[in-house]
């Protein structure tokens, strides 16, 4: 059992991306309803809404599925994958976790391992894609745009400048 399940956040921009965090919030609450974790910590600030965090808007979810309050820990400074793994781990540190869940989707999957490894190194972390609501003529814009920044990571460095 690890210490959390960290679910990242995602854009308010449109339907799909909404969609995108629905699905993440609904893995990680499957996970926690598995025992896989007992605490959950959604994160994700206000980048695209000023009224709403991403973590906010994932945390309702799981209150409506069950999750206790106390199960869970709001994350919302993060604006992007780098953030997200910057504040969990700081959150970690805080709570003396020691190992924990990252929840994303399929897309995402590989730029956030890139990301979250390295960035908790002293870590035990697993990775958990949640469901896929692309089809693949959806699907290629993202998987071109995760693989394009996962260059841009291995080539410049993780950029803290805009966490």
């Amino acid at each position: 059992m690890a210490d959390a399940i960290i679910c990242l956040g995602d854009v308010f921009t449109d339907k799909k991306h909404i969609e995108i965090m629905m699905l993440r919030a609904e893995k990680a609450v499957e996970l926690c309803k598995e025992s896989k974790a007992k605490k959950i910590i959604f994160t994700g600030g206000f980048k695209t809404r000023k009224n709403l965090s991403e973590a906010k808007f994932m945390a309702d979810i799981a209150l409506k599925f069950g999750i206790p309050p106390q199960d869970i820990i709001l994350e919302e400074r993060a604006n992007t994958t780098v953030g997200n793994a910057y504040y969990s781990k700081e959150i970690m540190e805080k709570e003396n976790f020691k190992s924990a869940i990252v929840v994303t989707s399929p897309h995402h999957l590989k730029r956030a391992k890139y990301i979250f490894e390295r960035m908790m190194k002293d870590k035990e972390l697993h990775f958990e894609k949640c469901k896929n609501n692309l089809n693949l003529f959806e699907a290629i814009p993202f998987y071109l745009d995760e693989l394009l920044s996962l260059l841009i990571l291995k080539i410049k460095g993780i950029d803290f400048s805009h966490i």
